[in-house]
């Protein structure tokens, strides 16, 4: 195992079934190979996919809400961290306070992080640090959910096309070498969308060196795009242990070696009792199924075809989800495989809700109404 100059770590969440792993009584959420991994490594960062907080008030969204103790900073701190990104669309689940209870936590234990902060300006703020002689930079970006930060509150850091690009750009001008971790896409899927293989292509050609995908709760495919890697999927790091279920339960840990500006991938897995690094044969394996996934997605074909064929199958529920209906409609329009939808709202109908959503007027109107609507009260 080559020694890395940086180490970086998918999700982590010491929330659910893992929360007694992260340090309590004396407890251990990696095993001794990792630690060791850690410990050998320069700059080792992670993402902190909650708020490290003792509020205990969730904030009224759709989806989980997830949160971690200031107790298991200080354990990933005393692991041998350095740094945590903060963007990802958990950050604000318990609220403004919490989020700068998060940041004032990281600071309280010398840990470096980026991609959230007191408001849109501080967010955005780049991490650069001397690492083996070189000037790295890290980008931290998270899409649009219950979750960014504004001009006077905080948050996490929204990428936007049209100022993102020209901050990796200039974080390049700076630095030998930049990473930029984008929290986006979709969950459980392990090709880009033609959208997100635009974006971090776009953030390659922007400067970027490597470009990680997390969130998406898979390791997914991987693609050289000038100079730059993009991995389309990290995988979990800690996320808790889903019996049955492969796919959740691994992840990538991705090593940098600054002198060849190549990276290294190392498999870890879930258990009931904590994270494990996989074997040397097995990480072989889970590499040469990550290459032979990856064959085809330079082809957009390729990627239209199968991005056409996951849409199709969520279409019953994300086209009731669409138009509000409630939960035992949504059940039975996927039990009759979109049949309701497909009667009731077809045709013209379906015509008006595409223009609002994809016309870029219509669609910052229909977002500013609903969003003016949904946190009026807040």
């Amino acid at each position: 195992m080559k020694k890395a100059d940086i180490l970086i770590f998918g999700d982590i969440c010491p929330d659910n079934d893992y929360k007694e792993l992260f340090g309590k009584s004396g407890t251990q959420v990696f095993d001794e190979s990792i630690r060791q991994m850690i410990q050998e490594s320069v700059f080792v960062v992670g993402n902190l996919e909650c708020p490290a907080t003792k509020e205990t008030v969730a904030i009224t969204k759709c989806g989980p809400t997830l949160k971690a103790e200031p107790e298991d900073v200080a354990f990933l701190k005393k692991t041998g961290f350095d740094a945590l990104s903060l963007a990802n669309n958990h950050i604000l689940d318990y609220g403004q306070k919490a989020v700068n209870e998060t940041t004032d936590c990281c600071d309280a234990n010398d840990l470096l992080h980026f991609g959230a902060g007191k408001n849109k300006t501080e967010a955005a703020k780049p991490m650069v640090v001397d690492i083996a002689g070189k000037k790295v930079g890290f980008l931290s970006f998270a899409e649009a959910e219950f979750n960014l930060a504004g001009e006077n509150t905080p948050g996490a850091n929204h990428f936007d096309v049209y100022t993102s690009l020209e901050d990796i750009a200039t974080l390049k001008q700076q630095c030998a070498y930049v990473v930029v971790l984008y929290h986006g896409g979709i969950e459980h899927y392990k090709n880009p969308s033609p959208l997100l293989q635009k974006k971090c292509r776009a953030m390659a050609k922007a400067g970027a060196d490597l470009v990680l995908c997390q969130h998406s709760h898979c390791i997914g495919t991987v693609e050289k795009w000038g100079d730059a890697t993009i991995l389309y999927g990290q995988g979990n790091t800690a996320f808790g242990y889903r019996e049955g279920n492969a796919a959740w339960n691994e992840g990538f840990a991705v090593a940098i070696h600054l002198d060849t500006n190549s990276i290294s991938l190392y498999l870890m897995q879930a258990t009931p009792g904590g994270i494990v690094l996989a074997s040397e044969e097995a990480n072989k394996n889970r590499i040469n199924r990550l290459k032979s996934d990856s064959e085809q997605i330079g082809d957009a074909e390729f990627i239209k075809e199968q991005w056409d064929a996951y849409c199709a199958a969520q279409e019953a529920l994300d086209l009731a989800l669409v138009y509000g209906k409630n939960r035992v409609y949504n059940k039975l329009n996927r039990i009759l495989h979109n049949a309701l939808m497909n009667t009731f709202y077809k045709g013209k109908k379906q015509m008006i809700t595409m223009n609002l959503i994809r016309c870029e007027a219509h669609h910052e109107v229909v977002t500013t109404i609903l969003e003016n609507n949904v946190f009026k009260d807040k």
